[in-house]
């Protein structure tokens, strides 16, 4: 059904703006009729449905910071009273990032039709994951969904603060070593063949690692389209094994026991385990439900197996810290606060602490990590350079008797 975006005058003359669905215009002008407005002035739009289905085959990946903006907005129009059909009308109109849009306007005609919010979003779930979900339903449920979609908000605020996080202390890293590559390639393509030219006029006996630099140099400058098709199909086929079961269980294995990162990455998904934990129990979500979405949210498959190993140890009645503790994941001070927790009936307050220490904590360890990294990289990247120089000088200590012969 197409929307309409409006303008009307009521029975005062006063002007009045705002964004509805209607088979056609006559219906649109009985509509608000039935309001006392008059139509001033209208904008068609295409069918909700149909551009969604059209558009979300291309879709481009939604960023946490429109949905957090999409979640506040919504929350505000619920709870201002607006029906939820006009609510989605009014949020796809101003929405900016067309992925988002498209998946409102699906979700439009999804509602129209008859169906619940959450089920209507659980439908994209590209856009909308198992958390939004689960707490849309709740929210529905316990007629709190401007409540939940505030929790939603902040939550998913957080989400995106922990990768801008990640992104930051990994980008100079990243930098250092495409830079240090860069420097490599140049050698070899530019610097050896010289190098080369001058030991072959001397017939002169290279060294084992000038020889294979010499051979690396040859091979750059003479099939580097093969050496990019060979990169290309590397990369390729490490991306294809990181999403197997195994590539990911292996690099997540490793994630978590590599010195200073596996640190920061474990107190990260912790932190993600006690926000989302946090925020689905003050919603009203169930407990087993609440464990399976955080083991979804977590970001690690051995945090994932631990969390879902408890969730079934709970649902045969065994308590929640102690099986968090046996999984050997979960630090003895997390474990003991959310012990304390399920005494004293406030879990979630004992996980929202948990989650504002382990926030803390992220940021301090990522600001160290930081400047770990830094001297670490300038120091591998200073000791490639120098291998490469002493391989292609080693060879000028010999000329002087190479001559003479």
């Amino acid at each position: 059904m197409p929307n309409f975006t409006y303008k009307a005058r009521d029975m005062a003359g006063n002007l009045t703006s705002g964004v509805t669905f209607a088979e056609t215009e006559a219906a649109l002008r009985d509509q608000l009729r039935d309001s006392r407005l008059y139509l001033v002035q209208y904008r068609k739009t295409a069918d909700a449905g149909e551009k969604g289905r059209r558009g979300l085959g291309r879709a481009k990946k939604v960023k946490l910071t429109d949905l957090v903006v999409m979640c506040r907005q919504l929350a505000t129009l619920v709870r201002a009273g607006l029906p939820i059909i006009e609510t989605l009308a009014t949020l796809r109109a101003q929405v900016e990032h067309k992925t988002l849009s498209e998946a409102l306007g699906q979700i439009q005609a999804d509602v129209m039709s008859g169906s619940p919010l959450a089920a209507a979003m659980a439908k994209h779930p590209t856009v909308f994951n198992k958390l939004c979900v689960a707490l849309v339903a709740a929210g529905e449920a316990g007629g709190l969904l401007d409540k939940t979609l505030d929790i939603m908000a902040d939550m998913l605020d957080k989400e995106a603060t922990i990768q801008q996080q990640v992104k930051a202390a990994m980008a100079y890293p990243k930098l250092v070593v495409v830079a240090c590559i860069g420097v490599i390639i140049f050698m070899l393509v530019f610097i050896v063949p010289v190098f080369g030219k001058v030991y072959t006029q001397f017939n002169a006996q290279l060294p084992p690692v000038t020889q294979l630099l010499v051979v690396m140099s040859d091979f750059f400058t003479k099939y580097w389209w093969m050496a990019i098709a060979l990169a290309f199909g590397l990369r390729k086929a490490f991306q294809a094994f990181r999403k197997t079961k195994t590539g990911t269980r292996w690099f997540d294995t490793i994630a978590l026991k590599v010195p200073i990162l596996g640190d920061v990455m474990r107190k990260i998904s912790i932190q993600r385990f006690a926000q989302t934990f946090a925020g689905s129990t003050r919603s009203g979500i169930p407990i087993l439900n609440a464990l399976a979405i955080c083991a979804d949210t977590s970001g690690n498959v051995i945090i994932h197996e631990a969390v879902m190993k408890v969730a079934t140890q709970v649902s045969e009645g065994a308590p929640l810290a102690p099986s968090l503790d046996e999984t050997g994941q979960f630090p003895p001070m997390v474990t003991r606060m959310i012990a304390a927790g399920e005494k004293s009936g406030n879990l979630d307050e004992m996980l929202d602490e948990i989650a504002t220490f382990y926030g803390r904590d992220v940021d301090y360890a990522i600001t160290k990590m930081t400047k770990l990294i830094e001297p670490l990289m300038t120091m591998l990247v200073g000791g490639i350079v120098l291998f490469v120089l002493m391989a292609l000088y080693m060879p000028v200590f010999n000329l002087g008797q190479v001559m003479k012969k």
